[in-house]
């Protein structure tokens, strides 16, 4: 796609500073400048950095008001770059139609301008909901529910009765709904405890490739609307995620785990079961977060055990200091054991 300042501007509701015809023929980030783009810029730095590129026109904060470079200025450069992609490079939609080597039981039902790709297999009294795209080599069980405009990508697996909302994107290999990992060792072996509950997947929801999301024995797993998952991330059984949570790659989260909303994980966290996580809390990278804990509203936590991040800091502190301290412990030790010898031997010539 090629365009002018004065046909991208209304695009994003943006402020022209410069020349309007000027024509722009790519997008660029600032670590990737493209001769002839628009690039987008979020501080004094990279402006200078846009500036003297081969950059075309810059986008920019309202608080930018001049530069080398014709701007234009918006309210969130970053959110209004994000709109122009899909302007520029558009994703082509595959048109509405089922494979020939699709199996749909008889009683799915379809919506409107469904997409089936090839060796889908949907089992019974399952419906798709309209302008959803089924890719490739996808499972779907038996009496599931996948809502208007969601894209299951190739090789996904959506157990029975799993619920799926909609505008829902699921990525290559991750499954949804098997079996929580629950056994009791009973006499001698490890008995399974049968799930007979499921998942659902509510509205807005993005997981990535390789993921699992675990049936609960009763009732249900819930992941929460607007969240997004990362690839490789394992949600067990009964766990219940609010609404906008962030789960960073090898993320696990055992059972029976409630979450509030806007909660981040950051990259492979450990949370234990039956932990209550408040709104807006983090958790900083290889976090472990041990059973029944309670996780307050608005704290970063950070290190094993997860603690406040004051805390966590400190401990990791006082941890740094440990080889100084026993080099004073040491030599503290010499000093007393030399006081004691002196002592001793003044005590043996009183005696004499």
């Amino acid at each position: 796609m090629k365009a002018t300042l004065s046909e991208i501007a209304p695009l994003i509701q943006g402020e022209i500073i410069g020349d309007e015809h000027i024509v722009v023929s790519a997008l660029s980030t600032i670590d990737h400048i493209i001769p002839g783009s628009l690039v987008f810029v979020d501080g004094e730095t990279s402006l200078k950095i846009a500036e003297e590129s081969d950059a075309a026109v810059i986008l920019v904060t309202k608080g930018i008001t001049r530069s080398k470079k014709p701007l234009i200025r918006v309210a969130h450069p970053f959110k209004d770059f994000v709109q122009l992609l899909a302007h520029f490079y558009p994703i082509p939609r595959p048109k509405p139609a089922t494979h020939p080597t699709a199996i749909i039981a008889s009683n799915v039902v379809l919506g409107n301008e469904v997409t089936i790709g090839p060796y889908v297999t949907i089992d019974s009294h399952s419906h798709i909901g309209d302008r959803s795209i089924i890719k490739g080599h996808v499972n779907i069980g038996q009496n599931v529910t996948i809502g208007a405009d969601t894209t299951l990508h190739p090789h996904v697996t959506i157990y029975d009765n799993s619920q799926i909302g909609q505008r829902v994107a699921i990525h290559a290999n991750t499954v949804i709904g098997s079996d929580g990992f629950g056994y009791k060792f009973v006499d001698g072996h490890h008995m399974k405890v049968p799930h007979y509950g499921h998942v659902i997947i509510e509205d807005d929801v993005e997981i990535g490739a390789n993921t699992v999301i675990d049936r609960a024995p009763m009732h249900a797993t819930i992941i929460g609307a607007g969240t997004k998952i990362d690839n490789l991330v394992q949600v067990a059984h009964s766990v219940k995620l609010g609404k906008h949570n962030i789960l960073c790659a090898f993320t696990g989260i055992a059972g029976s785990t409630t979450s509030g909303d806007r909660v981040i994980f950051a990259a492979n966290v450990g949370v234990a079961d039956h932990v209550t996580i408040d709104d807006d809390v983090v958790l900083g990278a290889r976090s472990g977060v041990p059973p029944q804990k309670h996780l307050l509203h608005g704290l970063t936590y950070f290190g094993t055990p997860a603690r406040p991040k004051e805390k966590a800091f400190e401990h990791e502190v006082s941890v740094g200091r440990i080889p100084f301290m026993r080099k004073n412990i040491q030599a503290l030790s010499d000093k007393v054991r030399e006081l004691a010898e002196r002592l001793a031997a003044l005590e043996q010539g009183k005696s004499s």
